[in-house]
């Protein structure tokens, strides 16, 4: 894909990171201590919030190490973990229903990024992108609560 194709929002391009979820519950389904909720939910239990963490933090130095040793297989290997502990996370947090519209809205808004030339402001030194004029906040509100709300319908 080239840098110019617009990206579809939304789910409907196919099925995202549903696959990769659908994995991580069969493994939480077998292996967890913790039961599979689907209703968003921030208060999890601390030590579950520090383990998730520490896990991605684990994962993290991995892909460095890898990466700065110039090896492609495990760089490739912590890669995975990465992707496999964040839709753990995703799942432990009981949003992986909704997880593709959050990624869309952040997408969304990280293409207000741009300066009002329309070029991307970079940070000296490291090369992030900043926020342009025109950012646009990421409305993950309204994603989050209708489906809280859908949950305590069916109730």
């Amino acid at each position: 894909m080239s840098s110019t194709t617009p990206v579809q929002e939304g789910s409907s391009s196919g099925e995202g990171l549903r696959k990769q979820i659908r994995c991580v519950e069969e493994f939480y389904s077998v292996f967890s201590r913790y039961p599979i909720i689907t209703t968003p939910a921030v208060n999890i239990g601390l030590e579950r919030i520090r383990m998730c963490h520490r896990l991605m933090a684990e994962e993290n130095q991995e892909y460095l190490d890898a990466a700065e040793a110039g090896d492609l297989v495990e760089v490739a290997d912590a890669l995975g973990d990465k992707l496999y502990i964040l839709c753990g996370t995703i799942i432990a947090h009981g949003m992986q229903d909704i997880i593709e519209d959050v990624f869309a809205e952040i997408h969304r808004s990280n293409m207000t990024k741009l300066g009002s030339d329309g070029k991307p402001i970079r940070r000296e030194g490291d090369g992030k992108i900043l926020k342009g004029p025109n950012y646009s906040r990421p409305d993950l509100k309204g994603i989050v609560e209708s489906k809280v709300v859908k949950e305590e319908e069916k109730k």
